[in-house]
């Protein structure tokens, strides 16, 4: 995530350039075909390049590329809802833990260090699973990663499932059940443990609907066909309507169909938010956010700081 004052001029002219260094090249040699055609030939002295009618196509263009940028704002702000309602649900479950499941409460648990115990086991694979989430989500299978949370028989018998997040919760409700037990008087404690994980399976799964749906490819299609031929459109009509070519005129008519691209290019980024690139929500730093909460919660005083933003990207 490009955090703000992130984007200064001299790292909004380097992004620019260089991830569009295409598409500018395109633009620059389109219309620089268009001004030689224009000045040399009478193809182009026609009233359907009238800057009237590329003013409509240019309508069009602008409404379908709004219409598809809100929509994938819509799925990046619905991807960072939810991992903020991770960040939540994450702090309540570990109140939960650390509040509840004590000697005086629960029979199972002989003592306070048996307690302590207790709540670093549940926490940490909590934090396993928040970072497995992530993992997953942006497609990597560095699970080394979660050594730090779990004990290694659990680690290595992770590798046997598909999907790592949903064993890890599934493992979390089954230890939480066998520490509560069957009577009838700790089942109250149970239902309480069971209704904050089935919100967190609600975000998981709202994460991986997001992920797994794919963005109608005829929008995709269309926008950018329209957008390509309004590049080529607006510098006819500029360009065509007189035979003088002024180098202000020709900079104009650059920056217009370059503008309708960059907004293209933009939507096409924000609309998948799981893609480790710089419009990316933030997981590794709310996973880094969560881990501090809940290991101060346990009473560690040795956390990690927080991630620093680099280069302006929040990771």
């Amino acid at each position: 995530m490009i955090v703000r004052n992130g984007t200064g001029f001299e790292r909004a002219l380097k992004v620019f350039v260089l991830r569009n260094w295409a598409l500018i090249l395109t633009v620059v040699l389109t219309e620089q075909a268009i001004v030689v055609i224009s000045r040399y030939t009478k193809v182009l002295e026609t009233d359907v390049f009238s800057a009237t009618a590329i003013g409509l196509i240019a309508t069009v263009v602008g409404i379908f590329i709004v219409f598809r940028f809100n929509e994938a704002y819509q799925r990046w702000w619905e991807a960072r809802t939810l991992w903020g309602a991770l960040v939540n649900d994450s702090r309540s479950l570990a109140r939960e833990i650390i509040t509840l499941l004590t000697p005086d409460r629960v029979p199972s648990i002989a003592s306070d260090e048996d307690a302590a115990k207790l709540h670093a086991e549940l926490v940490y694979r909590h934090l396993a699973y928040c970072n497995a989430l992530r993992l997953s989500l942006r497609g990597q299978d560095t699970w080394e990663e979660l050594a730090p949370f779990l004990g290694a028989d659990e680690l290595n018998e992770l590798n046997k499932y598909a999907n790592k997040p949903t064993r890890l919760e599934n493992s979390q409700g089954e230890r939480l059940a066998q520490v509560v037990g069957t009577d009838t008087a700790q089942q109250v404690l149970l239902m309480q443990f069971d209704s904050t994980l089935n919100r967190l399976f609600d975000i998981q799964g709202g994460c991986e609907r997001i992920k797994n749906t794919a963005f109608p490819d005829e929008v995709r299609f269309i926008s950018r066909g329209l957008v390509w031929l309004s590049a080529v459109a607006v510098p006819i009509a500029f360009l065509s309507a007189d035979r003088e070519i002024r180098a202000i005129e020709v900079l104009a008519v650059i920056m217009i169909s370059l503008s309708f691209m960059v907004v293209e290019q933009l939507g096409a980024s924000l609309k998948n938010p799981f893609e480790n690139e710089d419009n990316d929500t933030p997981m590794t730093a709310l996973c880094r956010t969560i881990e501090i909460d809940l290991r101060q919660q346990l009473g560690e005083t040795e956390i990690p700081p927080p991630l620093e933003p680099v280069g302006g990207v929040l990771m």
